[in-house]
């Protein structure tokens, strides 16, 4: 690629990245807060949301500075020769590659900032307004004062970000109404009628909020754009152990049968064939049925299916690797097989593995997602891709962008994955 549209390409995407760190300022303050009163109060008991929120407010914060330095890099007003030959060096490399990377760089951030860049997506409210809203559609709430006590510290700000109170004091509307200290809000058909006192104001006037629902709503007035970034998240997750316990698995088998051999390579390879002969999805299923279905399940089901084929490539690469004289110079000289593994033969045989598990993630991914669309996947109300588009193919006729939205999601996922497996694998080539 040329460096000047390389360049551009660099500063439309870091200044997207930047935009997307800038955009949701206010909930990473609240998160540097957050962290801020847990080393004061040497209180480090905490649930997984709140490690999540933690690590995706650092992730945000590092993606900052780290666009921050490449546009200013980019613009000649900062000079890093480690970033400026990252980006010579990008010259070299295809256009499959570079645009996998790109995509696949991205949904990776998406999933790793969800719980800052996105809302609870189980959260519903005043569902007679908000349900099955299209895209960009826009909501006017007033916010409730808080009448549940005050809260100081640490306390205030947790209920703030886990506990939805912020979310929980909104009152959405189609129509407002005053008289004398009453507030009277219509919600289509329905009406609630509140005092003054207990809504936010300002000169005795109620103080008009709006959210816009980017993606639109579903059945139950639910935010269809965070429910899509985190199903983007839950497949990832679940593509990414998979593959993990794919290559650790089958990596171990191969290499020990490639490299040992006799007895041991054909007992191995007959391993592989008798699991090569089990109809995957049937076992996964079956497994299903009888266990019950959860997240965890579903990656050992997926990482048990894709280690035969991790295995095969091991092996017939560390044969030819093992047959080379380099090799064979270093065992004739007595250097135990154990170093000549991992110094010689993981780092010459490594990338043929590493292609073949970027594309097994993308099969995992529309694996997950066809299971979860037959409603044997993970369940509702935990949002993935392909619950999605099952929930949104049963109201279609009315509500399109459910199904397509997070279908055109879905897709993006793979291909950023196909895309990066196919350019490693021409760029692998070349070399």
């Amino acid at each position: 690629m040329k460096s000047k549209k390389l360049r551009i390409i660099f500063i439309s995407y870091f200044s997207f990245l930047l935009f997307l760190t800038v955009i949701n300022i206010n909930k990473i303050f609240a998160g540097i807060n957050f962290i801020y009163l847990l080393f004061i109060s040497v209180s480090f008991r905490l649930s997984l949301r709140e490690i999540d929120f933690i690590q995706a407010t650092f992730v945000l914060i590092a993606l900052f500075v780290l666009s921050t330095i490449f546009l200013l890099v980019s613009f000649n007003i900062l000079r890093l020769k480690f970033i400026e030959r990252l980006i010579n060096k990008m010259e070299s490399i295809n256009l499959e590659y570079f645009s996998g990377l790109i995509l696949a760089f991205f949904m990776i951030i998406i999933s790793l900032t969800a719980p800052v860049i996105s809302d609870e997506p189980s959260f519903y409210k005043d569902v007679a307004i908000t349900k099955l809203l299209p895209p960009f559609s826009k909501v006017n709430y007033v916010v409730r004062t808080n009448l549940k006590g005050s809260f100081t510290g640490l306390e205030e700000i947790k209920k703030k970000l886990f506990e939805n109170e912020e979310k929980e004091r909104r009152i959405y509307f189609t129509k407002i109404e005053f008289k004398d200290t009453l507030v009277i809000v219509h919600k289509n058909k329905l009406k609630e009628t509140i005092h003054i006192k207990e809504i936010e104001t300002v000169n005795n006037k109620p103080v008009i909020y709006s959210k816009i629902f980017f993606a639109g709503t579903d059945e139950f007035g639910r935010d269809m754009l965070s429910r899509i970034i985190h199903g983007v998240r839950i497949s990832i997750f679940i593509g990414l152990l998979a593959v993990f316990i794919s290559f650790l698995f089958g990596s171990v088998i191969g290499y020990s049968s490639g490299i040992i051999g006799g007895v041991v390579d054909v007992l191995l390879m007959r391993l592989v064939d008798f699991f090569l002969s089990f109809p995957i999805l049937f076992l996964a299923i079956f497994l299903i049925a009888f266990v019950g279905n959860s997240i965890f399940l579903l990656i050992i089901v997926f990482g048990f299916s894709g280690w035969m084929y991790i295995a095969r490539i091991a092996r017939n690469e560390s044969i030819a690797c093992m047959k080379r004289e380099f090799v064979q110079m270093l065992i004739l000289a007595g250097q135990s097989k154990i170093k000549i593994i991992t110094k010689h033969i993981l780092p010459n045989t490594f990338s043929s593995i590493l292609i073949t598990l970027i594309f097994q993630m993308s099969n995992v991914v529309i694996a997950e997602s066809g299971l979860s669309f037959l409603g044997l996947g993970v369940q509702p109300p935990t949002p993935t891709l392909g619950n999605i588009i099952k929930s949104g193919y049963e109201n279609l006729s009315i509500a399109w962008w459910i199904s397509f939205l997070s279908g055109i999601a879905l897709i993006t996922v793979i291909i950023s994955f196909n895309l990066l497996a196919e350019g490693l694998k021409n760029y692998y080539h070349k070399k």
